[in-house]
């Protein structure tokens, strides 16, 4: 039996708090272990829902540098994903907002998961978007699985849209570790984003982050799943068992869709047949 600690965590600002983020610590408290802590980064949106394993940092007061670096970008449009020379598909005309290079609203979710591993005291790191419900207990066994000893963090690497960043599993025990943190905050503090090629969404800065320790091991789960390019690689995976990644636009939706399941496993399971027919009753 793996004896590791393991804690789970997730950041949101107000809006993604009543949206999303309310719903993801309510069905954590349900399904989640007990000895399993969910550290919240929250802005503007103060907790209100308490338990013993949920604890609650200001992701601006206990990450002042982020807040800091913020405040000196964030009245220009183009570190906001603003394109100048992209062109709306719809009017023709150039300038288009894109999410590919908004380096500031990604930021948060980076510095949220450096503080973490810096400062804590667990095994194991699981980061989760707040838009991540769970529906089910989850299989532990599986999660510490993907996150051996000797590997620094554990992530699906695409091949053009580089890591899905909704999910994350660091080891804040490996030697690298702080290195790791602090590296990847100082591609932001010292304005390095801004010169990446691929984008600035933290898709890109965590994948760039990576190259700088090609001495360490990363799991890479597309490859240890041989999940395909096409389809939401979350929930084939074995975390879809007990878990639906509301990425893009399955928010709205309040599901991920029956077309994203490719995983036989995944298809014979109630949570998703419900899906199914949800999906049916609606035409």
């Amino acid at each position: 039996m793996d004896r590791r600690t393991f804690e789970v965590v997730t950041t949101y600002n107000q809006n993604y708090y009543d949206r999303w983020g309310k719903k993801m610590i309510q069905t954590f408290l349900e399904y989640w272990p007990k000895d399993v802590t969910l550290w919240c980064y929250w802005e503007e949106q103060k907790p209100e829902i308490f338990a013993d394993n949920l604890k609650y940092l200001n992701l601006l007061e206990v990450q002042p540098q982020l807040k800091a670096w913020i405040d000196k970008w964030k009245h220009d449009k183009k570190k906001n994903g603003w394109d100048p020379n992209g062109m709306n598909k719809t009017t023709g005309e150039f300038g288009i907002w894109d999410e590919r290079h908004n380096g500031i609203k990604y930021s948060h979710k980076v510095f949220a998961q450096t503080h973490r591993i810096k400062n804590s005291t667990a095994d194991v790191i699981f980061y989760s978007d707040a838009d991540t419900l769970t529906f089910a207990k989850p299989d532990l066994k599986y999660m510490y699985s993907i996150m051996p000893k000797t590997h620094l963090a554990c992530t699906f690497e695409r091949d053009k849209r580089k890591d899905e960043t909704g999910f994350y599993m660091h080891n804040p025990k490996h030697p690298r570790a702080k290195d790791w943190a602090n590296e990847l905050e100082k591609m932001y503090l010292n304005d390095e984003i801004w010169d990446f090629e691929l984008g600035q969404a933290d898709q890109y800065t965590m994948w760039y982050g990576k190259q700088r320790f090609s001495d360490c091991k990363f799991m890479n789960l597309m490859e240890h799943h041989n999940l395909s390019q096409k389809n939401h690689p979350f929930v084939n995976s074995p975390m879809g068992s007990f878990m639906d990644s509301l990425k893009g636009g399955r928010k709205e939706k309040g599901t991920s869709s029956w077309q994203d399941i490719d995983n036989p496993d995944r298809r014979r399971q109630a949570y998703w047949r419900k899906v199914k027919a949800k999906e049916i009753d609606k035409k």
